[in-house]
């Protein structure tokens, strides 16, 4: 008799989403350091001063 390990889908499961919110934590990183960056050049470069 061969003992098969049971919870393999969810193992499966959680290997996925693990990978997935890696993924996307990483993305919102990248996209806040974008964006501090821009908003620096923004107030180095007086662009949009006509406006205030």
């Amino acid at each position: 008799m061969k003992n098969k390990i049971r919870g393999g889908a969810f193992r499966l499961t959680g290997l996925i989403l693990g990978i997935i919110g890696a993924t996307v934590s990483i993305t919102s990183i990248v996209f806040s350091a974008i964006g501090l960056h821009q908003s620096h050049l923004c107030k180095t470069c007086k662009k949009g001063a006509e406006f205030k």
